[in-house]
């Protein structure tokens, strides 16, 4: 019995894990910007000097492309392969990136090398190529001489006190759009200043297969241990 329990022991430990998504952070102020469409608070509003956050999730999705090398990484996707959605909130209001047209995450760590270190995080909802007046993104990253980086990993970033010396800047535009004719108007939009960047990679979801195997395996064991002949105590009395 104990080897069977053992060897269902290690089919649950065996099966594979889902890829960790990543929880991205930046910090920030609005250089400059307006609030056309009022997606942060009243139409109209300056958003100048309001401080920003920008949580953007990684996450892998089935056809989505990743690109490697000893110094840099590259995670691309379009439509349902995106791998990246964001929350931006400035002020007191906050709006979604659902990356529903195209989404990307990359890094290059070669400032110690000769060459620069690099973070960026895209999330685009429509194609600025087909419909300028359309389009809706929120792009924010840093491109410094400045040695900040530990390593080509985009889900384990801890950059803090950037700053405009390091290119370290966003840039945010939500379309307008009239529900009644459909036509586009200007957009909200806000240049960005960043302070700080920090990822973390989230604890390992086990995939539907792994739970499976894992429940046949305590099954199996009850089992088992239903199976085992019980022994009737014997009871002495003096």
């Amino acid at each position: 019995m104990l080897k069977m329990m053992g060897a269902v022991a290690a089919l649950a430990v065996a099966a594979p894990a889902m890829a960790a998504p990543a929880t991205v952070t930046v910090t920030g102020t609005v250089m400059s910007g307006v609030d056309v469409g009022g997606q942060f608070g009243a139409a109209g509003t300056s958003l100048i000097g309001q401080p920003f956050s920008a949580i953007f999730t990684i996450d892998a999705a089935s056809g989505s492309s990743m690109f490697e090398t000893a110094t840099s990484a590259n995670l691309y996707g379009t439509g349902p392969a995106s791998p990246v959605s964001a929350v931006l909130t400035i002020g007191g209001g906050s709006y979604r990136f659902a990356g529903s047209y195209s989404g990307r995450a990359r890094v290059n760590d070669t400032a110690g090398r000769g060459g620069t270190d690099a973070v960026e995080y895209f999330v685009e909802d429509t194609d600025f190529a087909l419909r300028p007046n359309d389009n809706t993104l929120l792009s924010l990253g840093f491109d410094t001489l400045r040695d900040v980086l530990a390593g080509a990993d985009f889900t384990n970033v801890d950059a803090a006190g950037l700053t405009l010396a390091d290119n370290a800047k966003g840039f945010v535009k939500i379309a307008n759009r009239d529900p009644v004719t459909g036509t586009f108007g200007a957009p909200t939009y806000a240049d960005l200043a960043i302070s700080t960047i920090r990822a973390q990679a989230a604890a390992p979801v086990p995939e539907p297969a792994t739970w499976a195997m894992m429940l046949s395996g305590f099954a199996l064991a009850g089992v088992a241990l239903r199976r085992r002949p019980r022994v009737a105590a014997r009871v002495r009395f003096a």
